[in-house]
Protein backbone atom coordinates (compact mmCIF):
# COMPACT_ATOMS: atom_id res chain seq x y z
CA UNK A 1 0.00 0.00 0.00
CA UNK A 2 1.40 3.05 -1.03
CA UNK A 3 1.32 6.40 1.14
CA UNK A 4 -1.26 7.53 -0.93
CA UNK A 5 -3.80 5.01 -0.92
CA UNK A 6 -2.89 4.81 3.20
CA UNK A 7 -3.91 8.33 3.38
CA UNK A 8 -6.85 7.68 1.44
CA UNK A 9 -8.58 5.36 4.01
CA UNK A 10 -10.82 7.22 6.31
CA UNK A 11 -9.44 5.91 9.59
CA UNK A 12 -5.43 7.92 8.99
CA UNK A 13 -7.21 10.75 7.68
CA UNK A 14 -9.12 11.10 11.13
CA UNK A 15 -5.92 10.30 13.12
CA UNK A 16 -4.13 12.91 11.03
CA UNK A 17 -7.25 15.73 11.50
CA UNK A 18 -7.46 14.93 15.36
CA UNK A 19 -3.49 15.05 15.76
CA UNK A 20 -3.36 18.49 13.48
CA UNK A 21 -6.16 20.21 15.70
CA UNK A 22 -4.47 18.84 19.07
CA UNK A 23 -1.05 20.03 18.10
CA UNK A 24 -1.75 23.71 17.25
CA UNK A 25 -4.03 24.11 20.30
CA UNK A 26 -0.60 23.08 22.30
CA UNK A 27 1.58 25.10 20.34
CA UNK A 28 -1.00 28.03 20.52
CA UNK A 29 -0.94 27.51 24.39
CA UNK A 30 2.86 26.95 24.56
CA UNK A 31 3.80 30.24 22.98
CA UNK A 32 1.43 32.17 25.04
CA UNK A 33 3.04 30.52 28.18
CA UNK A 34 6.43 31.56 26.72
CA UNK A 35 5.71 35.10 25.84
CA UNK A 36 3.96 35.78 29.08
CA UNK A 37 6.77 34.01 31.11
CA UNK A 38 9.05 35.51 29.53
CA UNK A 39 7.39 39.34 29.47
CA UNK A 40 7.11 38.49 33.73
CA UNK A 41 10.62 37.62 34.40
CA UNK A 42 11.85 40.81 32.50
CA UNK A 43 9.66 42.69 34.78
CA UNK A 44 11.34 40.75 37.63
CA UNK A 45 14.70 41.76 36.56
CA UNK A 46 13.72 45.46 35.93
CA UNK A 47 12.16 45.65 39.40
CA UNK A 48 15.08 43.98 40.62
CA UNK A 49 17.64 46.13 38.89
CA UNK A 50 15.76 49.51 40.39
CA UNK A 51 15.63 47.70 43.74
CA UNK A 52 19.40 47.86 43.61
CA UNK A 53 19.52 51.27 42.44
CA UNK A 54 17.13 52.69 45.22
CA UNK A 55 19.90 50.92 47.21
CA UNK A 56 22.59 51.94 45.99
CA UNK A 57 21.42 56.13 45.69
CA UNK A 58 20.21 55.49 49.38
CA UNK A 59 23.93 54.80 50.63
CA UNK A 60 25.34 57.89 48.04
CA UNK A 61 22.53 60.31 49.80
CA UNK A 62 22.99 59.24 53.16
CA UNK A 63 26.96 58.77 53.47
CA UNK A 64 28.50 59.99 50.55
CA UNK A 65 29.82 59.17 47.36
CA UNK A 66 33.32 57.55 48.49
CA UNK A 67 31.00 55.15 50.56
CA UNK A 68 28.94 54.26 47.33
CA UNK A 69 32.39 53.76 45.45
CA UNK A 70 33.27 51.59 48.08
CA UNK A 71 29.97 49.45 48.05
CA UNK A 72 30.05 49.31 44.24
CA UNK A 73 33.71 47.47 44.36
CA UNK A 74 32.96 45.61 47.32
CA UNK A 75 29.81 43.92 45.01
CA UNK A 76 32.27 43.46 42.04
CA UNK A 77 34.70 41.33 43.77
CA UNK A 78 31.80 39.26 45.72
CA UNK A 79 30.14 38.55 41.85
CA UNK A 80 31.52 34.73 40.73
CA UNK A 81 29.39 34.69 37.48
CA UNK A 82 28.78 37.86 35.60
CA UNK A 83 25.41 37.82 35.78
CA UNK A 84 25.18 41.75 37.11
CA UNK A 85 27.19 44.85 35.64
CA UNK A 86 28.37 47.95 37.65
CA UNK A 87 29.99 51.16 36.63
CA UNK A 88 30.78 54.16 38.92
CA UNK A 89 32.29 57.34 36.76
CA UNK A 90 32.83 60.77 38.11
CA UNK A 91 31.55 64.21 36.82
CA UNK A 92 33.85 63.87 34.10
CA UNK A 93 32.72 60.48 32.77
CA UNK A 94 36.04 59.10 34.58
CA UNK A 95 35.69 54.96 35.34
CA UNK A 96 36.14 55.48 39.49
CA UNK A 97 34.72 51.58 39.97
CA UNK A 98 32.63 48.80 38.76
CA UNK A 99 33.55 45.89 36.08
CA UNK A 100 32.05 47.56 33.42
CA UNK A 101 34.71 50.33 31.96
CA UNK A 102 33.96 51.44 28.35
CA UNK A 103 30.38 51.89 28.53
CA UNK A 104 28.79 55.70 28.28
CA UNK A 105 26.25 56.96 29.96
CA UNK A 106 22.98 56.77 28.15
CA UNK A 107 19.48 57.67 29.00
CA UNK A 108 16.40 55.26 30.07
CA UNK A 109 16.38 51.56 29.71
CA UNK A 110 18.89 49.56 27.41
CA UNK A 111 20.01 45.91 26.13
CA UNK A 112 23.60 45.26 25.93
CA UNK A 113 25.02 42.13 24.48
CA UNK A 114 27.90 40.18 26.22
CA UNK A 115 29.85 40.42 23.16
CA UNK A 116 29.59 44.15 23.14
CA UNK A 117 31.17 44.46 26.81
CA UNK A 118 34.82 43.66 26.83
CA UNK A 119 35.42 44.00 29.97
CA UNK A 120 33.34 40.44 30.69
CA UNK A 121 32.72 39.46 27.09
CA UNK A 122 34.43 36.11 28.21
CA UNK A 123 32.20 35.77 31.24
CA UNK A 124 29.43 34.35 31.61
CA UNK A 125 27.42 30.72 30.27
CA UNK A 126 26.26 31.97 26.92
CA UNK A 127 25.26 35.05 24.70
CA UNK A 128 22.74 36.54 27.22
CA UNK A 129 22.20 39.69 27.04
CA UNK A 130 22.12 42.73 30.50
CA UNK A 131 18.99 45.10 30.88
CA UNK A 132 20.91 48.54 32.06
CA UNK A 133 20.01 51.63 33.05
CA UNK A 134 22.20 54.97 34.15
CA UNK A 135 21.08 56.91 37.20
CA UNK A 136 22.81 60.13 38.75
CA UNK A 137 24.37 60.48 42.19
CA UNK A 138 26.09 62.80 43.46
CA UNK A 139 29.29 63.12 42.16
CA UNK A 140 28.84 61.08 38.65
CA UNK A 141 26.55 58.39 37.81
CA UNK A 142 26.03 55.19 38.71
CA UNK A 143 25.32 52.00 35.79
CA UNK A 144 22.75 48.50 37.19
CA UNK A 145 22.44 46.08 34.69
CA UNK A 146 21.32 42.19 34.91
CA UNK A 147 21.70 39.13 32.79
CA UNK A 148 18.68 38.13 31.19
CA UNK A 149 20.08 34.44 31.25
CA UNK A 150 17.12 33.63 33.52
CA UNK A 151 14.65 34.52 30.34
CA UNK A 152 16.61 32.57 27.89
CA UNK A 153 16.89 29.71 30.46
CA UNK A 154 12.76 29.94 30.85
CA UNK A 155 12.68 29.83 27.35
CA UNK A 156 14.73 26.65 26.83
CA UNK A 157 12.83 24.58 29.21
CA UNK A 158 9.77 25.68 27.74
CA UNK A 159 10.83 25.15 24.28
CA UNK A 160 12.27 21.61 24.89
CA UNK A 161 8.75 21.29 27.21
CA UNK A 162 6.89 22.29 23.78
CA UNK A 163 8.80 19.68 21.90
CA UNK A 164 8.20 16.73 23.95
CA UNK A 165 4.96 18.11 24.65
CA UNK A 166 4.39 18.02 20.41
CA UNK A 167 5.69 14.59 20.70
CA UNK A 168 3.56 13.40 23.14
CA UNK A 169 0.56 14.88 21.41
CA UNK A 170 1.64 13.74 18.22
CA UNK A 171 1.53 9.71 19.52
CA UNK A 172 -1.46 10.55 22.05
CA UNK A 173 -3.39 12.34 19.19
CA UNK A 174 -2.43 9.75 16.74
CA UNK A 175 -3.24 6.72 18.70
CA UNK A 176 -6.73 8.19 20.02
CA UNK A 177 -7.56 8.95 16.40
CA UNK A 178 -6.68 5.35 15.43
CA UNK A 179 -8.61 4.06 17.88
CA UNK A 180 -11.75 6.30 17.47
CA UNK A 181 -11.93 5.86 13.72
CA UNK A 182 -11.36 1.94 13.80
CA UNK A 183 -14.46 1.40 14.60
CA UNK A 184 -16.01 3.49 12.11
CA UNK A 185 -13.11 2.57 9.65
CA UNK A 186 -14.36 -0.96 9.93
CA UNK A 187 -18.59 -0.37 9.67
CA UNK A 188 -17.13 1.47 6.42
CA UNK A 189 -15.17 -1.77 4.87
CA UNK A 190 -18.56 -3.71 5.91
CA UNK A 191 -20.59 -1.84 3.45
CA UNK A 192 -17.90 -1.43 1.43
CA UNK A 193 -17.02 -5.82 1.08
CA UNK A 194 -21.25 -6.19 0.82
CA UNK A 195 -21.52 -3.57 -1.86
CA UNK A 196 -18.31 -5.61 -3.52
CA UNK A 197 -20.11 -8.66 -2.86
CA UNK A 198 -23.91 -7.95 -4.26
CA UNK A 199 -22.18 -6.33 -7.89
CA UNK A 200 -20.53 -9.51 -8.24
CA UNK A 201 -24.07 -11.29 -8.06
CA UNK A 202 -24.06 -12.28 -4.04
CA UNK A 203 -27.91 -10.70 -4.57
CA UNK A 204 -28.10 -12.08 -0.47
CA UNK A 205 -25.33 -10.58 1.11
CA UNK A 206 -26.12 -7.40 3.52
CA UNK A 207 -24.36 -5.13 5.88
CA UNK A 208 -24.35 -6.27 9.75
CA UNK A 209 -25.79 -4.24 12.15
CA UNK A 210 -24.74 -3.59 15.70
CA UNK A 211 -26.68 -2.87 19.01
CA UNK A 212 -26.80 0.15 20.29
CA UNK A 213 -27.55 1.74 16.79
CA UNK A 214 -24.90 4.38 15.59
CA UNK A 215 -25.21 6.83 12.65
CA UNK A 216 -23.49 4.58 10.44
CA UNK A 217 -25.86 1.35 11.65
CA UNK A 218 -28.73 3.75 10.17
CA UNK A 219 -26.76 4.04 7.33
CA UNK A 220 -26.09 0.48 7.17
CA UNK A 221 -30.35 -0.14 8.06
CA UNK A 222 -31.01 1.73 4.66
CA UNK A 223 -28.70 0.03 2.58
CA UNK A 224 -30.00 -3.42 3.47
CA UNK A 225 -33.56 -2.23 2.82
CA UNK A 226 -32.24 -0.59 -0.92
CA UNK A 227 -30.33 -4.19 -1.48
CA UNK A 228 -33.86 -6.59 -0.18
CA UNK A 229 -35.57 -4.39 -2.69
CA UNK A 230 -33.25 -4.69 -5.49
CA UNK A 231 -32.78 -8.56 -4.69
CA UNK A 232 -36.45 -9.00 -5.14
CA UNK A 233 -36.87 -6.63 -8.28
CA UNK A 234 -34.00 -8.83 -9.76
CA UNK A 235 -35.42 -12.03 -8.80
CA UNK A 236 -38.68 -11.42 -10.15
CA UNK A 237 -37.25 -10.06 -13.51
CA UNK A 238 -35.18 -13.07 -13.64
CA UNK A 239 -37.51 -15.47 -12.82
CA UNK A 240 -40.16 -13.79 -14.95
CA UNK A 241 -37.29 -14.14 -18.27
CA UNK A 242 -37.12 -17.70 -17.04
CA UNK A 243 -40.50 -18.97 -16.75
CA UNK A 244 -41.09 -17.19 -20.12
CA UNK A 245 -38.47 -18.95 -21.75
CA UNK A 246 -39.50 -22.27 -19.81
CA UNK A 247 -43.05 -22.20 -21.17
CA UNK A 248 -42.44 -20.92 -24.82
CA UNK A 249 -39.01 -23.78 -25.06
CA UNK A 250 -41.64 -27.02 -24.42
CA UNK A 251 -43.87 -25.96 -27.19
CA UNK A 252 -41.04 -25.09 -29.89
CA UNK A 253 -39.68 -28.59 -29.27
CA UNK A 254 -42.67 -29.93 -29.87
CA UNK A 255 -43.67 -27.86 -33.20
CA UNK A 256 -39.71 -28.57 -34.28
CA UNK A 257 -40.73 -32.65 -33.70
CA UNK A 258 -43.74 -32.33 -35.46
CA UNK A 259 -42.12 -30.30 -38.38
CA UNK A 260 -39.39 -33.23 -38.30
CA UNK A 261 -42.39 -35.84 -38.44
CA UNK A 262 -44.02 -34.04 -41.62
CA UNK A 263 -40.60 -33.55 -43.47
CA UNK A 264 -40.26 -37.40 -43.37
CA UNK A 265 -43.46 -38.31 -44.82
CA UNK A 266 -43.25 -39.52 -48.09
CA UNK A 267 -44.66 -38.23 -51.10
CA UNK A 268 -43.65 -34.50 -50.01
CA UNK A 269 -43.23 -32.14 -52.99
CA UNK A 270 -39.11 -30.70 -52.63
CA UNK A 271 -40.73 -27.33 -52.31
CA UNK A 272 -42.73 -28.20 -49.23
CA UNK A 273 -39.75 -30.29 -47.10
CA UNK A 274 -37.77 -26.62 -48.22
CA UNK A 275 -40.00 -25.26 -46.17
CA UNK A 276 -40.56 -27.44 -43.90
CA UNK A 277 -36.36 -27.70 -43.23
CA UNK A 278 -36.70 -23.70 -43.14
CA UNK A 279 -39.41 -24.22 -40.05
CA UNK A 280 -36.92 -26.44 -38.36
CA UNK A 281 -34.14 -23.92 -38.73
CA UNK A 282 -36.13 -21.27 -37.58
CA UNK A 283 -37.57 -23.34 -34.63
CA UNK A 284 -33.66 -24.48 -33.79
CA UNK A 285 -32.97 -20.67 -33.63
CA UNK A 286 -35.48 -19.88 -31.40
CA UNK A 287 -34.99 -22.44 -28.57
CA UNK A 288 -31.33 -21.51 -29.06
CA UNK A 289 -32.56 -17.95 -28.07
CA UNK A 290 -34.41 -19.64 -25.12
CA UNK A 291 -31.46 -21.64 -23.74
CA UNK A 292 -29.62 -18.37 -24.25
CA UNK A 293 -31.99 -16.94 -21.77
CA UNK A 294 -32.08 -19.31 -19.41
CA UNK A 295 -28.14 -19.51 -19.28
CA UNK A 296 -27.52 -15.68 -18.47
CA UNK A 297 -30.47 -16.11 -16.01
CA UNK A 298 -28.55 -18.97 -14.19
CA UNK A 299 -25.35 -16.78 -14.86
CA UNK A 300 -26.77 -13.41 -13.37
CA UNK A 301 -28.25 -15.26 -10.34
CA UNK A 302 -24.97 -16.34 -9.55
CA UNK A 303 -25.74 -20.32 -9.24
CA UNK A 304 -22.38 -21.25 -10.72
CA UNK A 305 -20.18 -19.94 -8.55
CA UNK A 306 -19.82 -22.39 -6.18
CA UNK A 307 -18.37 -25.00 -8.95
CA UNK A 308 -15.68 -22.42 -9.61
CA UNK A 309 -11.94 -24.27 -9.25
CA UNK A 310 -8.27 -22.96 -9.83
CA UNK A 311 -7.77 -23.15 -13.49
CA UNK A 312 -5.42 -22.67 -15.77
CA UNK A 313 -5.96 -19.78 -18.35
CA UNK A 314 -4.05 -21.03 -20.91
CA UNK A 315 -4.96 -24.74 -21.01
CA UNK A 316 -8.51 -23.08 -21.20
CA UNK A 317 -7.75 -20.92 -23.91
CA UNK A 318 -5.74 -24.39 -25.51
CA UNK A 319 -8.96 -26.48 -24.79
CA UNK A 320 -11.75 -23.11 -26.80
CA UNK A 321 -8.72 -23.45 -29.79
CA UNK A 322 -8.73 -27.55 -29.66
CA UNK A 323 -12.47 -27.45 -30.03
CA UNK A 324 -12.91 -24.80 -32.73
CA UNK A 325 -9.33 -25.00 -34.49
CA UNK A 326 -11.33 -27.24 -37.50
CA UNK A 327 -14.49 -25.01 -37.67
CA UNK A 328 -12.42 -21.60 -38.05
CA UNK A 329 -10.41 -23.52 -40.78
CA UNK A 330 -13.41 -25.19 -42.70
CA UNK A 331 -15.22 -21.36 -42.67
CA UNK A 332 -11.72 -19.82 -44.22
CA UNK A 333 -10.58 -17.84 -41.21
CA UNK A 334 -7.26 -17.52 -40.18
CA UNK A 335 -6.17 -18.37 -36.60
CA UNK A 336 -3.29 -17.41 -34.56
CA UNK A 337 -2.79 -18.02 -30.82
CA UNK A 338 0.71 -18.23 -29.19
CA UNK A 339 1.45 -21.40 -26.92
CA UNK A 340 1.63 -20.90 -23.30
CA UNK A 341 5.20 -21.20 -22.45
CA UNK A 342 4.70 -21.85 -18.87
CA UNK A 343 2.02 -22.69 -16.95
CA UNK A 344 -0.58 -20.06 -16.00
CA UNK A 345 -1.82 -17.17 -15.04
CA UNK A 346 -4.54 -18.92 -12.68
CA UNK A 347 -8.01 -17.93 -12.12
CA UNK A 348 -10.57 -18.92 -10.01
CA UNK A 349 -13.51 -19.81 -12.29
CA UNK A 350 -15.95 -22.20 -14.47
CA UNK A 351 -13.92 -24.16 -17.06
CA UNK A 352 -16.94 -24.94 -19.40
CA UNK A 353 -18.19 -21.45 -18.60
CA UNK A 354 -15.06 -19.85 -19.89
CA UNK A 355 -14.53 -22.32 -22.78
CA UNK A 356 -18.00 -21.08 -24.11
CA UNK A 357 -16.87 -17.35 -23.32
CA UNK A 358 -13.71 -17.88 -25.72
CA UNK A 359 -16.43 -19.77 -28.32
CA UNK A 360 -18.78 -17.46 -28.29
CA UNK A 361 -16.37 -14.34 -28.88
CA UNK A 362 -14.61 -16.81 -31.88
CA UNK A 363 -18.07 -16.87 -33.23
CA UNK A 364 -19.18 -13.76 -32.91
CA UNK A 365 -16.01 -13.04 -35.53
CA UNK A 366 -17.41 -15.82 -37.96
CA UNK A 367 -20.77 -14.68 -38.12
CA UNK A 368 -19.97 -10.88 -38.36
CA UNK A 369 -16.62 -10.77 -40.46
CA UNK A 370 -16.05 -12.07 -43.97
CA UNK A 371 -13.96 -15.11 -45.05
CA UNK A 372 -9.81 -14.49 -44.20
CA UNK A 373 -9.99 -12.72 -41.84
CA UNK A 374 -7.70 -13.31 -38.87
CA UNK A 375 -8.26 -14.22 -35.48
CA UNK A 376 -6.00 -13.68 -32.79
CA UNK A 377 -6.12 -15.21 -29.60
CA UNK A 378 -3.82 -14.19 -26.52
CA UNK A 379 -3.73 -15.03 -22.75
CA UNK A 380 -1.03 -12.61 -20.62
CA UNK A 381 -0.54 -11.84 -17.33
CA UNK A 382 -0.39 -8.12 -16.19
CA UNK A 383 -0.04 -6.50 -12.32
CA UNK A 384 -3.38 -5.52 -11.77
CA UNK A 385 -4.39 -9.91 -13.31
CA UNK A 386 -4.91 -12.20 -15.82
CA UNK A 387 -5.75 -10.33 -19.25
CA UNK A 388 -7.67 -12.90 -22.06
CA UNK A 389 -7.81 -11.00 -25.53
CA UNK A 390 -9.57 -11.70 -28.87
CA UNK A 391 -8.98 -9.75 -32.09
CA UNK A 392 -9.75 -9.78 -35.65
CA UNK A 393 -8.96 -7.44 -38.48
CA UNK A 394 -12.29 -7.60 -39.97
CA UNK A 395 -14.91 -4.14 -39.91
CA UNK A 396 -14.87 -3.67 -36.13
CA UNK A 397 -17.50 -1.79 -34.31
CA UNK A 398 -18.26 1.42 -33.70
CA UNK A 399 -16.93 3.02 -30.93
CA UNK A 400 -20.61 4.85 -30.44
CA UNK A 401 -21.76 1.31 -30.13
CA UNK A 402 -19.71 -0.61 -28.13
CA UNK A 403 -21.54 -0.41 -24.92
CA UNK A 404 -24.90 -1.34 -26.72
CA UNK A 405 -23.88 -4.68 -27.97
CA UNK A 406 -23.77 -6.18 -24.74
CA UNK A 407 -27.62 -5.42 -24.52
CA UNK A 408 -29.40 -8.51 -25.26
CA UNK A 409 -30.91 -8.79 -28.52
CA UNK A 410 -29.30 -5.48 -29.70
CA UNK A 411 -27.71 -5.62 -32.96
CA UNK A 412 -26.02 -3.58 -35.56
CA UNK A 413 -28.24 -1.67 -38.13
CA UNK A 414 -25.18 -3.92 -40.91
CA UNK A 415 -26.52 -6.95 -39.23
CA UNK A 416 -29.91 -7.55 -39.03
CA UNK A 417 -30.21 -9.79 -41.58
CA UNK A 418 -27.36 -11.76 -40.49
CA UNK A 419 -28.22 -15.29 -38.83
CA UNK A 420 -28.32 -14.69 -34.68
CA UNK A 421 -30.14 -13.75 -31.96
CA UNK A 422 -28.41 -10.72 -30.64
CA UNK A 423 -27.78 -12.57 -26.99
CA UNK A 424 -23.61 -13.29 -27.96
CA UNK A 425 -21.75 -10.77 -25.77
CA UNK A 426 -24.68 -10.68 -23.38
CA UNK A 427 -23.84 -13.95 -22.52
CA UNK A 428 -20.15 -13.28 -22.30
CA UNK A 429 -20.82 -10.22 -20.37
CA UNK A 430 -22.33 -12.32 -17.90
CA UNK A 431 -19.88 -14.56 -18.09
CA UNK A 432 -17.34 -12.48 -16.87
CA UNK A 433 -19.31 -10.56 -14.59
CA UNK A 434 -20.05 -14.18 -12.59
CA UNK A 435 -15.74 -14.26 -12.73
CA UNK A 436 -15.62 -10.78 -11.69
CA UNK A 437 -13.46 -9.59 -15.22
CA UNK A 438 -14.33 -6.97 -16.83
CA UNK A 439 -14.93 -7.01 -20.59
CA UNK A 440 -13.49 -3.81 -22.99
CA UNK A 441 -13.63 -3.60 -26.29
CA UNK A 442 -11.89 -1.39 -28.12
CA UNK A 443 -10.21 -0.87 -31.94
CA UNK A 444 -7.74 -3.17 -33.47
CA UNK A 445 -6.96 -0.60 -36.50
CA UNK A 446 -8.56 -2.51 -38.64
CA UNK A 447 -11.04 -4.71 -36.58
CA UNK A 448 -12.32 -5.02 -33.09
CA UNK A 449 -10.50 -6.02 -29.55
CA UNK A 450 -11.71 -7.78 -26.96
CA UNK A 451 -10.05 -7.99 -24.03
CA UNK A 452 -11.27 -9.71 -20.49
CA UNK A 453 -9.58 -8.13 -16.78
CA UNK A 454 -9.62 -10.93 -14.57
CA UNK A 455 -8.87 -9.70 -10.89
CA UNK A 456 -5.54 -10.27 -9.30
CA UNK A 457 -5.82 -13.53 -7.12
CA UNK A 458 -3.32 -12.07 -4.77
Amino acid sequence: MTIRDLFRRTQVRSAAAFTLIITVAVSVIFAILIVRLAAGIEEGLHARILNTRDALLAIDRRYGFDELVSVVADEVESVRETDSIFAVVDSNNAFVAGNIRTEQPFEGWRVLSRSSLPDIAVGGTGPDRFFAVWAPVSKGMLLIGRSDREVQQARSILMRSLGWGLLATAILGVGSGIYLARGAQRRIDDIAATLSAVSSGELNRRVPVKIPHHDLDEVAERINAMLTQLERLVQNANQSSTDIAHDLKRPMTRLRQQLESASEIEGESPAVKQVLENAIAEADSIVSTFEALLNIGQLEAGDRRARFVDLDLSRVLADAVEAYNPVIEDSGFRLVCAPAREPGPFVRGDHELLVQLIANLIENVLQHCPAGTTIELAVRQTPRGPVLSVADNGPGIPESERENVFRRFYRLERERTSPGHGLGLSLVRAIADLHGAAVTLAANDPGLKVRIAFPSRA
